[in-house]
């Protein structure tokens, strides 16, 4: 039974990487702003009635803001095809479509094929 006292945990694991356009220093702070994805969720039974869920990030925007102020934008390390399917999600939530969004992304994916270059 689970002691009331208790209460899961929730862990946001950092993965990925961001490719900066020049160098940091060490021993500098730095502020960094993230926006991303959550990939997977693992969830482990601390054997007391409780659980850790571990939540797997992965970025997608990365920006530093440098002591000095300096803003670095990090490069999009994603592919191709991983950005065109973000920005059809994107744009498949924000006109509210009634439809689920793989039937959308197969409509514009189609759209594209069809069309001549």
């Amino acid at each position: 039974m689970k002691d009331p006292e208790k209460q899961d945990s929730f862990v946001l694991k950092l993965s990925g990487k961001a490719e900066l356009p020049k160098a940091l220093s060490i021993g500098h702070n730095i502020k960094t702003t993230l926006e991303g994805s959550i990939v997977s969720e693992t969830i482990e039974d601390n054997d007391d009635g409780t659980h850790t869920h571990l939540y797997k990030f992965q970025p997608v925007y990365v920006e530093t803001l440098t002591e000095k102020g300096e803003r670095l934008r990090a490069k999009d390390t994603r592919s191709r095809s991983q950005q065109l399917r973000s920005l059809f999600f994107r744009k498949w939530r924000e006109a509210n479509e009634p439809i689920s969004f793989d039937d959308y992304y197969n409509q514009q994916m189609l759209r594209l094929l069809e069309q001549e270059y």
